[in-house]
């Protein structure tokens, strides 16, 4: 994903940077806009991105009232890395 795919995703949910800071609980709002200007965002931001486009897109209305956005995209790691745990250690079944 390229900063301006980044800007333009965020823009089309109506985010401001700081919205968009307060999500992926980012400190600087200099880091968005370094991300928004660079030519490829890092792997873990983009990740984020999909996890939120999940999360509007299954339940968004029932996890609002119980989770923070960051809370969800954490969740949505850990169940990743479960299964990047599990797929490692088949692989090392013999």
């Amino acid at each position: 994903m390229t900063g301006e795919e980044l800007r333009a995703w965020r823009k089309g949910r109506g985010w401001t940077q700081s919205d968009l800071m307060k999500e992926l609980e980012v400190t600087a709002r200099q880091t968005v806009v370094r991300w928004e200007q660079s030519d490829r965002i890092p792997r873990t931001v983009e990740l984020s991105i999909i996890a939120l486009d999940q999360v509007e897109g299954c339940n968004r209305r029932t996890y609002a009232m119980q989770f923070s956005s960051a809370e969800i995209a954490n969740r949505w790691f850990d169940g990743l890395r479960k299964a990047e745990d599990l797929a490692h250690s088949w692989l090392q079944e013999p």
